[in-house]
């Protein structure tokens, strides 16, 4: 007899949950927890889980999810997602007033008195606010009145990635989220199927005719704004950076390259990470917009790359000025474009590519939210894993291919792209389309330890 979906999502938490208490000991590691201010190893943005613990923490997260779900009353949680909005104003709020910088590492944490008298702002309401993100893991209350950080507060200190997104990404999107539906359910239908950059939340929002990215768009207008995005993206795209670099044969497919080019590369991330880990890798071209050099300079100069990491203008509208034996990359560029744009930009790759050179795509690829009571237990799973090379695993059963909770973020930069720019990530039908209309078909599409994939690209 099959399990109930309650039990059999239970044995899979259960499962997760002892894999990842065991990778962790395997590593010298404590457990995680939120009663105290110090952050974990886990917590650094560079930190990269073994296979085993990735794929035990997706399993966890998913199963949490859908067991919550269950057990909820449907009207909590619907109340619960309507306010969902104040608990957002509430991270942003606390990031610009400078609460987790105030607090610091102290475990006692601060009076509520003081904390009013140092940030000038009402006490009781502030209060109200604590309190309501303590029940979502954000800071804890050391004793009564006195609130202190934990792992997710410490992310929201000034001097950290995280305080840019929760600060200015956050604000940006309150505003787009209210204009969101409007967006889709324009009175206009010309203004409802319009798919450019044009016809977004953005624009509705921000009272503006001239779209997010692009060269005359907002972020090129605005030097400031562009910092601050960068700053926000600093906190988002890196995440995905180690399995990115670590899951990949970057050396091997980079053999006999005169260098690695990454075609809207912004600040050489990437490049720059690729650098230190693939020293035998001689050759790194970043290629951005003018407007980005210096911040770019600067970056490559911060890491001490200036020999190996170059910046070069291009604008991926116009045709490349690339033509040899290259590796070309393009990561998180796509997704910010329709498929016809999109198209364009591969185009111009592929009209330099020869037998020597390639295509890189490195972008989420959407999976399917089926869920299928037949499957692997997680258990069995999980001890089939190579400790070495990432695979991932496929769904236990009642959970969803695209291991529902876990892929939250994917689904959420999904609905932000198409709010901004009107844009989105691909599901592989839609990518394969992309790269075809491009004059290029896929080879093979690589998954990582994050949520990206590298999708290895070919004239067609």
């Amino acid at each position: 007899m099959s399990l109930s979906e309650l039990t059999s999502l239970q044995n899979t938490l259960n499962a997760a949950i002892d894999t990842f208490k065991a990778e962790l000991a395997a590593q010298n590691l404590s457990e995680p927890s939120l009663n105290t201010s110090k952050a974990h190893p886990i917590d650094d943005i560079a930190y990269l889980p073994t296979p085993a613990m990735y794929e035990a923490r997706r399993a966890a997260l998913a199963s949490l999810g859908l067991i919550k779900s269950l057990i909820q009353s449907p009207y909590d949680a619907l109340a619960a997602n309507t306010w969902m909005v104040l608990e957002v104003a509430g991270v942003r709020l606390t990031a610009e007033i400078g609460l987790a910088t105030l607090l610091g590492d102290s475990e006692e944490g601060m009076s509520l008195a003081d904390i009013a008298a140092k940030t000038s702002v009402d006490g009781l309401k502030l209060e109200r606010v604590i309190r309501l993100l303590i029940t979502q893991g954000w800071f804890r209350e050391a004793k009564p009145g006195y609130f202190a950080n934990n792992r997710l507060s410490n992310l929201i200190k000034k001097d950290l990635p995280g305080f840019a997104l929760a600060t200015y990404m956050n604000d940006l999107f309150n505003k787009i989220s209210a204009s969101f539906s409007e967006m889709v359910n324009h009175p206009d239908p010309e203004f409802r199927k319009n798919n450019d950059p044009f016809h977004t939340a953005f624009q509705l929002a921000f009272k503006t005719n001239i779209s997010y990215f692009g060269a005359d768009g907002w972020l090129t207008k605005d030097p400031e704004e562009a910092i601050k995005f960068g700053l926000s993206m600093g906190a988002v795209g890196p995440t995905s950076d180690p399995g990115v670099i670590a899951d990949f044969a970057w050396d091997a497919l980079a053999q006999g390259k005169d260098a690695i080019v990454d075609v809207g590369g912004g600040q050489g991330t990437l490049c720059c990470s690729l650098a230190a880990r693939y020293p035998n890798i001689k050759k790194f071209v970043v290629q951005d917009l003018p407007e980005t050099r210096d911040a770019a300079e600067a970056h490559i100069a911060s890491r001490n790359l200036q020999g190996r990491v170059e910046f070069e203008a291009q604008d991926f509208f116009k045709p490349q000025q690339r033509k040899g034996k290259y590796l070309f990359v393009m990561q998180r560029v796509l997704h910010d474009w329709s498929t016809e744009a999109g198209a364009k930009m591969i185009k111009h790759i592929k009209d330099v590519l020869n037998e020597d050179s390639c295509l890189l795509i490195i972008d989420t690829v959407i999976q399917p939210a089926v869920v299928s009571s037949e499957g692997t237990e997680l258990n069995k799973a999980l001890q089939s894993l190579n400790k070495n090379v990432y695979q991932p695993v496929s769904p236990p059963p009642f959970v969803p291919v695209d291991f529902g909770e876990a892929s939250r973020i994917q689904h959420q930069i999904n609905v932000a792209l198409t709010a901004l720019c009107n844009s989105f990530e691909r599901t592989l039908p839609q990518l394969t389309e992309m790269v075809e209309l491009g004059g290029m078909k896929i080879k093979k599409v690589h998954a990582t330890r994050g949520w990206a994939s590298i999708t290895e690209v070919v004239p067609a």
